[in-house]
């Protein structure tokens, strides 16, 4: 979809959180960002409306705290802690959000090229459900529409970046980094943004 402020079928539809990363923005940066349940059961944050068979569901409420002033900008909104918390909650939806995409992207091509993605994916989302419940308090909690979806952009952008699908109309090579990306991908998350999971915390 991070510290101090630098650097993404129920539906919730995110200010630009580092002025220096944000080079590049794709669609998502103005679209809506949803929060939806699929008929697997699985909950995961995308940039287009719950589709058949999805279930449009409210992000999960953090049950401690005052309520968040949005009035205020949003480094004043909470403490350096949660600053931390949500800068790290943000680059973990990112990583969800950008993942997503390149499953959709891929079967679009050729869908036996997206199903390493999608066990990569989905083992990523068992190995790492805590982190990502926590993730989606803390946006819900402390962010705007807009906030949310610059934020995810900058880490999207990224993981984006390293697959590096989208090669225009070369369906040919398009195809051939499908076939890649599982292990581009598998290197992303091993070595990218790996402090993001202790550094969001545990749900409360």
């Amino acid at each position: 979809m991070t510290h101090s402020l630098q650097p993404s079928p129920g539906c919730v539809p995110v200010r630009k959180l580092v002025l220096s990363l944000a080079l590049v923005l794709s669609s998502v940066a103005h679209a809506g960002v949803y929060k939806c349940k699929g008929a697997d059961g699985a909950t995961v944050f995308q940039d287009s409306e719950c589709g058949p068979g999805a279930q449009s569901l409210a992000a999960p409420k953090a049950d401690t705290g005052p309520a968040v002033d949005f009035t205020l900008p949003l480094e004043k909104r909470l403490s350096p802690e949660e600053k931390s918390r949500l800068m790290a909650a943000l680059k973990i939806a990112g990583m969800e959000l950008a993942m997503r995409r390149s499953i959709e992207f891929c079967k679009s091509r050729s869908p036996e090229t997206a199903t390493g993605i999608e066990q990569i994916y989905s083992q990523w989302r068992k190995d790492r459900v805590m982190a990502i419940t926590a993730s989606d308090q803390l946006i819900e909690r402390y962010t705007t529409v807009k906030e949310r979806s610059d934020g995810f952009t900058t880490v999207g952008n990224l993981l984006d970046q390293s697959l590096n699908l989208r090669t225009g109309n070369d369906v040919a090579r398009s195809l051939e980094n499908c076939k890649n990306a599982p292990v581009k991908l598998k290197s992303f998350l091993a070595n990218r943004h790996t402090d993001a999971y202790s550094l969001v915390g545990m749900p409360r």
